[in-house]
């Protein structure tokens, strides 16, 4: 029975991380789980002059002390790395002789092909995809990617989700009941495309966001757990702005917005659209002028935003972390009885 596998997570322990909701989700499952943690996510001045400067003895670092970790414990049945960007095929290999009866696992929250950004991915990286025995890959277009490039590895199509315990839909707020909101990091796309909005009542929240860029009320800095679920619950509209990476399949804030009960506006795509029906569980748009239509369109028919509200929490529930659990221990250990 899987409730006597022993898992660990190797990643970032931070709260909002996505090794951290997968880390809840087990949990929830009553299953043995321990954390090891990696680096912070979020990183002060001095990490990230390291990290841009010189990344191999960080990476260097990181392996040594995961190593002691490691040379202290006992077998465990997997070991789960979240990205590992500080990972090498002579590392891994070393691990998997250390622990022959343990099955390696990667789940990969970015595209790992894109190595000219070093904070996405490396040559490294993609030497080690052959030696684990999963890779997970959140892509449909990723994952054909990969499996014309990969022989050895077993590849599982794992879509992001919401975590249960984070993304939760408060009831009777009223605080943002007019407004427009976008939560995400800054970039220029977005940008542009949030500047095309003539909207007073639009708030924005999120890393690197210059104060002067909207008005006063527009710039928030990153919100969490309930905080968010406040703003995306009570606002009328909350946008959804795909990067390049993702433009042909999902991200995160896909499954988060409708599961704290927001009306998702997203940029249109199959996956998302395979998901969450377009016009009946969200709004999708191509571009600044399909997104303003779109908006001045929702904004005339407050009923049908309760109604794509409604629907799209309702599709939401099949998409927690806890379920991508369960299917990923499913496909892992295919011929045991998991639960």
């Amino acid at each position: 029975m899987i409730y006597k596998k022993k898992i660990l997570i190797v990643g970032s322990r931070e709260r909002f991380s996505l090794e951290k909701m997968y880390y809840r989700a087990f949990k929830k499952l009553r299953i043995n789980v321990e954390f090891y943690h990696t680096e912070n996510t979020v990183k002060n001045r001095f990490f990230l002059l390291i990290e841009k400067f010189f990344p191999e003895i960080r990476y260097f670092f990181i392996r040594k002390y995961f190593q002691i970790f490691l040379n202290n414990k006992k077998n465990y049945d997997l070991i789960i790395i979240f990205k590992g960007l500080y990972l090498k095929s002579n590392f891994l290999k070393e691990l998997k002789t250390k622990f022959p009866d343990c099955k390696f696992i990667n789940i990969y929250p970015d595209d790992p092909f894109n190595i000219k950004k070093k904070n996405i991915s490396n040559q490294n990286l993609l030497d080690c995809i052959r030696e684990f025995d999963f890779f997970c890959i959140w892509s449909k277009k990723i994952f054909k990617k990969l499996k014309r490039k990969t022989k050895n590895t077993k590849l599982i199509y794992l879509p992001f989700g919401y975590d249960e315990f984070l993304h939760t839909k408060e009831k009777n707020v009223k605080k943002y009941r007019n407004s427009i909101n976008f939560v995400g990091s800054y970039d220029e796309k977005r940008f542009k495309l949030l500047n095309s909005i003539d909207r007073k009542n639009l708030i924005i929240a999120g890393n690197n966001w210059n104060k002067n860029l909207f008005n006063k009320y527009s710039n928030i800095k990153a919100l969490f757990d309930k905080k968010l679920s406040r703003l995306i619950g009570s606002s009328l509209i909350s946008i959804n702005i795909l990067r390049d990476q993702n433009k042909s399949s999902h991200n995160m804030r896909t499954f988060e917005i409708p599961a704290m009960g927001g009306l998702m506006l997203t940029t249109r795509s199959k996956e998302q659209n395979y998901f969450f029906q377009e016009n009946k569980e969200c709004i999708m748009f191509s571009g600044r002028k399909e997104l303003n239509y779109k908006i001045n369109y929702l904004l005339k028919n407050i009923k049908r935003i309760s109604l794509i509200k409604k629907n799209a929490y309702i599709k939401s529930k099949k998409n927690s972390y806890t379920n991508r659990s369960k299917y990923l221990l499913k496909k892992i250990f295919i011929n045991e009885k998991i639960f």
